[in-house]
């Protein structure tokens, strides 16, 4: 036996048969369709006095901007008045935790509503209409108060003073425009053989619908209730025998498991923090999330204490241990959703031993690279010592020289890398001749030349320093052993050209012409001119991991021209393709840009000390995209590292990011980042206990770069990742 709506007692069968009857209208009613569209905020009744925000061009209809006098408190009582006389009906969602704004529905269109100050002025609001599209629309009543409604599943429940009989017609004739059909029987045991559609609901009735058109949808379960007062309580969600009874695993929240088939979640910290937390609304029921929660944690190597365990029907509390700490959970009900709340706590013992893990890695990660430099120290004093002993014992060669075209002094056969700056006055060049037999080869040729010597100290097998003097000019020679080959190093007023100057942005080589023809070293990937006196290979990266950036940098003594040429003949034999667009060529500099297969790649040439410096670079776009460390375009992406043993707070374009003791190292890697536009940007480094440290960092579009504090707690180690 249950109550009617006006309070008499009627038989539940009554009840039944009147759900059916209107189940049969249902299906037979006509839909009606239309698109729902968005509402043209531009036609929303505004506050009195309101100044509408510039457009700046044609207005976009579905947001409005106006500013008006008074606290933002008073402009959002305002605007709701003035919506719901003009038929909007106010609403909250099931879990708006970290929503902000009123929401607003009217038929088939939605609309969000937020006032904040203008410009921080408490005497002035800004008002923000924003339209917005209804997934799945239901009938509301007109006086429908306590409006909870969620279009995506659907969900509504509301109070309405209508009698039962006018709510009935009113929501048969709503569902059925919108698609909504009775479940049958036949058709729930077929699809859900768990499924009860004929359990009484004390006070109350109860009906199942399905939208044949999107299969998609759940069943919804309609259930009107009498409050007692004359008015009746709608409530309609998805059909609890249709929710998951297995959920799945999404990615984890601060290193806590959380279902897929959530509506929302947050959670602080991360999975190695001491104390870490997940908040998390379920669209399924208790024992379905509980279940879930006891075998995801049961993975982790978390056991559950039953002894703390507390389950009803609409709560479940849980405690679970591991070696590391504890976690409690509650899982409670909200509308039709579960709503878990966990929070896991690192005990004291598992902390202090992380610190000393932490510590005695930081003592074998020094020691090993101080036994490493020690060692590299101690091969290389070992070459040296070879090397003068061999140097010592071995007798000079006796060298020739070689044609040297406006060069004024003898070049020995077999010298490379040939570079003479005839208005500086200065030569350089390496030779594969011992240093010994270099020097003995210029006292012999410069004797010959009316050149004096004049005594110096520094003259052992490794180096030597040779000094001449003739009239007014004279040269001092630096002649070093530099691994297999040696340097030589000449300067001085008999290097400078007594005839036409030459000019000063070419470098005069000891072979005529030498710089137009320039031979590549065969590197596959960036090759190099042979003639050439640096070459540096760099990559950036993750330890282990394929590189996100490779780099070349080197000099080459050829001009602007040959360098140019020999680059675009190579890198176009790689199949790179150089964007002509994007070319600038002046003077003194080059800039290029190409694509390949593996990403953006640029080319820099410059001039320095009648040189070609060359600087080409080469992104990797895929292996940063996996990484993550990718920045938005025009964007410029930093991703902070701390290498001391305390947090430290960086401020830079306006924003604080508190940066913890040993993140973004290659032991954990998950530290914070932040994207900026480019430019020159200020970086404020503050640990507690010590003055601030600045620092600034001039950032490039499209650019990632790391930014490590080092260990002082104060400087900071940039490195560009991408």
């Amino acid at each position: 036996m249950v109550r009617s709506m006006t309070g008499a007692s009627v038989p539940t069968s009554r009840w039944l048969l009147t759900f059916t009857a209107l189940a049969v209208i249902l299906a037979s009613a006509p839909t009606a369709r239309a698109d729902i569209g968005l509402a043209d905020t531009t036609a929303l009744p505004r506050i009195e006095g309101a100044v509408e925000s510039d457009t700046r061009g044609k207005p976009d209809t579905s947001r409005t901007n106006y500013s008006i006098a008074g606290s933002a408190a008073q402009a959002r009582d305002n605007v709701r008045k003035l919506l719901i006389a003009d038929g909007w009906q106010p609403y909250v969602q099931p879990y708006q935790q970290g929503v902000s704004g009123q929401f607003f529905k009217k038929g088939r269109q939605a609309l969000i509503v937020s006032v904040t100050m203008t410009g921080g002025k408490a005497d002035r609001s800004t008002v923000s209409y924003s339209a917005s599209r209804i997934d799945t629309n239901v009938p509301i009543p007109a006086d429908a108060t306590d409006i909870v409604y969620d279009s995506a599943r659907p969900y509504l429940n509301c109070v309405t003073s209508g009698a039962a009989d006018a709510t009935v017609g009113f929501l048969r004739t709503g569902l059925a425009e919108e698609g909504w059909q009775p479940l049958q029987a036949s058709e729930a045991g077929l699809r859900w053989p768990d499924a009860r559609l004929d359990e009484p609901v004390v006070g109350g009735m109860r009906a199942f619908f399905i939208h044949p058109g999107k299969r998609y949808l759940k069943p919804i379960q309609l259930t009107l209730t009498s409050q007692g007062d004359g008015k009746t309580v709608i409530d309609m969600r998805s059909a609890p025998f249709a929710l998951p009874q297995t959920l799945e695993a999404d990615s984890d929240m601060a290193g806590l498991p959380r279902p897929a088939q959530t509506r929302g979640a947050s959670g602080t910290g991360a999975s190695d923090s001491p104390q870490r937390e997940i908040k998390a609304a379920v669209l399924a029921d208790l024992p379905a999330v509980t279940a879930f929660y006891r075998s995801e944690m049961e993975k982790r190597g978390w056991r559950e204490e039953t002894t703390d365990t507390a389950v009803t029907a609409d709560e479940v509390k849980m405690k679970f241990t591991s070696p590391d700490g504890e976690a409690r959970m509650h899982i409670g009900r909200q509308h039709d959703l579960a709503i878990v709340q966990m929070v896991a706590q690192e005990s004291a013992a598992s902390l202090a031993a992380k610190a000393r893990a932490k510590k005695e890695a930081s003592n074998r990660f020094m020691q090993d690279a101080l036994s490493e430099a020690q060692s590299l120290i101690a091969a290389d004093d070992k070459r040296r010592r070879s090397e003068i002993a061999v140097a010592a014992t071995t007798p000079a060669e006796k060298l020739a020289a070689q044609p040297a075209q406006g060069i004024p002094i003898p070049i020995p056969d077999g010298a490379s890398e040939i570079n003479h700056d005839a208005s500086s006055g200065q030569l350089d060049f390496s030779s594969s001749a011992s240093v010994k037999s270099l020097a003995a080869f210029y006292r012999d040729a410069l004797k010959a030349q009316g050149w004096k010597e004049r005594p110096s100290v520094i003259n052992n097998p490794t180096m030597v320093v040779l000094n001449f003097s003739k009239s007014k000019g004279d040269l001092a020679f630096t002649i070093m052993q530099m691994g297999p080959k040696a340097t030589v190093r000449v300067s001085g007023a008999g290097l400078k050209s007594t005839g036409v100057a030459a000019k000063p942005a070419e470098a005069t080589t000891g072979v005529a012409k030498a710089e137009q023809t320039l031979d590549s070293d065969g590197d596959p990937t960036f090759p190099t001119p042979k003639q050439r006196s640096m070459r540096v290979l760099g990559t950036s990266g993750w330890p282990g991991g394929a590189p996100f950036r490779h780099e070349l940098n080197a000099s080459i003594p050829a001009g602007l021209d040959a360098v140019l040429g020999f680059y675009r003949t190579e890198l176009g034999k790689l199949q790179w393709q150089e964007i002509a667009g994007e070319a600038v060529i002046k003077a003194d500099s080059i800039k290029l840009s190409f694509k390949t297969k593996d990403g953006p790649a640029t080319l820099l040439l410059g001039r320095d000390k009648n040189e070609t410096t060359v600087h080409l670079v080469q992104r990797h776009t895929d292996v940063a995209s996996k990484a993550g460390i990718l920045p938005a375009p025009g964007k410029v992406r930093l991703l902070f590292g701390n290498m001391g043993d305390a947090e430290v707070t960086i401020t830079v374009a306006g924003k604080t990011i508190k940066v913890k003791a040993g993140a973004g190292t290659p032991q954990d890697r998950n530290g914070p980042t932040l994207e900026l536009a480019p430019g020159e940007h200020k970086l404020a480094i503050q640990t507690a206990g010590r003055p601030t440290h600045e620092a600034k960092l001039n950032l490039a579009a499209n650019d990632s770069w790391g930014v490590m504090v080092a260990p002082d707690g104060r400087d900071i180690l940039p490195l560009q990742l991408y």
